[in-house]
């Protein structure tokens, strides 16, 4: 009877943690689909693409909005996906000291909301140019990257969340979730992969404002940090 409850109680946890490594593998494999779509949508080669088959004014004044939009949808999906998976508790930070780390998850939303701010939300929502493609108006040629815009003397914007880093979105995004007062092995994983995609992501920003902006952009690399904020440069 004894070897029998040791027999089962072996059995169910190679069940459980091949349960758990294929979770994992699926967290990985939704993670990996959002980003490959997002990233292939926002991609140059697709935009001129678009450009050929719709127009420039089209393209201009439809091609954020519908991407964004996408990108909310396919958000949520992963999300109902990632909530259905099987899954562990590691830790659970309990008050007070959890209220420090909402404190900054919030923090960190207010770092990604402030740089949409300075990008102009209406902007970066693709409302206005969609707006001004259904009335009529002349719809301004969408930005080649998404970043700090140019201002006075053609020089780059360093103000709100822009004067700390060069991409406060994407630090916005990894801070909210580092910063979660409960963490699960599927939560871990989806960690790693958003802190890559950061980091990458924000490599391929850079790339495309360097291009886009030239000279003033290399200023402004020279003033604010890459990613976390630190001292000012001198």
């Amino acid at each position: 009877m004894s070897c029998s409850l040791r027999g089962r109680a072996r059995a169910q946890t190679i069940t459980d943690a091949a349960s758990e490594g294929f979770a994992a593998g699926r967290v990985v494999g939704i993670c990996a689909l959002w980003a490959l779509i997002h990233s292939v949508l926002a991609s140059k080669q697709v935009k001129d693409l678009t450009c050929r088959m719709a127009g420039s004014r089209y393209r201009d004044g439809l091609y954020r909005f519908t991407f964004n939009a996408q990108s909310v949808v396919l958000l949520f999906w992963a999300a109902w996906r990632f909530a259905r998976l099987p899954d562990r508790e590691l830790y659970h930070v309990r008050p007070p000291w959890s209220w420090l780390f909402r404190a900054s998850q919030a923090a960190s939303l207010g770092l990604l909301l402030s740089g949409v701010r300075v990008m102009g939300t209406l902007d970066f929502a693709g409302i206005k140019s969609l707006r001004d493609l259904l009335t009529g108006k002349d719809v301004r040629p969408a930005p080649e990257a998404q970043g700090p815009p140019i201002g006075a003397g053609d020089e780059v914007v360093r103000e709100g969340a822009f004067r700390l880093t060069r991409h406060p979105g994407n630090l916005g995004a990894l801070g909210f979730f580092l910063f979660l007062p409960r963490m699960t092995a599927n939560r871990a994983v989806l960690l790693v992969l958003v802190a890559l995609y950061v980091v990458l992501g924000s490599m391929h920003e850079e790339y495309r404002l360097r291009a886009a902006y030239g000279a003033a952009y290399e200023r402004y690399r020279g003033a604010v940090p890459f990613l976390i904020p630190c001292r000012p440069r001198r």
